[in-house]
C-alpha cells in the first residue's frame, strides 16, 4: 500500500495527463494523426526521467475524492492539480477564500482523504 500523499501525487498526474497519439481524435485529419512522426518532439528523451504515475492509483484517488464533501473536493483539486507550483495564500485568493478557510478546508480533507485511503486499502488487504 502506498501512502495517502503518494496516492494523491499520483493522481495529480493522472488528471493532467493528456493521453498519447494514440488517443488522438483522427476525424478528418485521419492522415495526419496516424503519421508517428508528428508525434516525436524533441523533448522526448527528457520525458523518460519525468515521474511516472500509476493509472489505477490515479482513478482509485478519483473516486475516493468525488466522496467527499464538495468544498474539501474543490480544495484537494486546486492545489494537486490545477495549482500546485502557486502558494497557498495565492490558491486561496484564486478560489475566493481567506487563506484561513483554505488552510483549515485543506487540513480537513487531507485527513479525511487519508483515512479513506487507509480504510480502503484495509478492506482490500
Amino acid at each position: 500500500m502506498i501512502e495517502p500523499a503518494a496516492a494523491l501525487q499520483h493522481w495529480a498526474k493522472w488528471a493532467v495527463d493528456t493521453g498519447n497519439w494514440r488517443q488522438t481524435c483522427a476525424g478528418i485529419e485521419k492522415h495526419y494523426a496516424n503519421n508517428p512522426e508528428r508525434y516525436v518532439h524533441a523533448d522526448d528523451a527528457e520525458k523518460r526521467f519525468r515521474f511516472k504515475y500509476d493509472q489505477r492509483t490515479g482513478e482509485l484517488v478519483e473516486r475516493l475524492v468525488n466522496t467527499l464533501p464538495d468544498q474539501e473536493k474543490l480544495v484537494l483539486r486546486a492545489r494537486h492539480v490545477h495549482f500546485p507550483h502557486l502558494a497557498d495564500d495565492i490558491v486561496a485568493r484564486r478560489l475566493a477564500m481567506s487563506a484561513r478557510a483554505f488552510d483549515t478546508t485543506l487540513l480537513a480533507a487531507t485527513v479525511r482523504f487519508g483515512r479513506i485511503w487507509r480504510e480502503s486499502h484495509r478492506v482490500a488487504a
